[in-house]
């Protein structure tokens, strides 16, 4: 499960870097959407470790060797 948890976060973590590397890259530097796509991709990723975790600890909890 650690696995699994792991390498979905640096996908997403990837894909988040590359869409505002992107917005970096192709938007005039005085545009006012590269901020809006930044704290996007903050509150994205935020969310997602925060949901991986609890999908870990969930999954954790229920085959630690005493619950057996």
């Amino acid at each position: 499960m650690t696995g699994w948890a792991v390498a979905v976060w640096l996908k997403l973590t990837l894909f988040l870097a590359v869409a505002v590397g992107a917005a970096w890259w192709l938007l005039p530097t005085g545009s006012g959407w590269f901020p809006l796509i930044l704290l996007t991709a903050a509150l994205v990723e935020l969310w997602s470790v925060r949901a991986l975790a609890a999908e870990w600890a969930s999954e954790a909890r229920s085959s630690w060797w005493w619950h057996r």
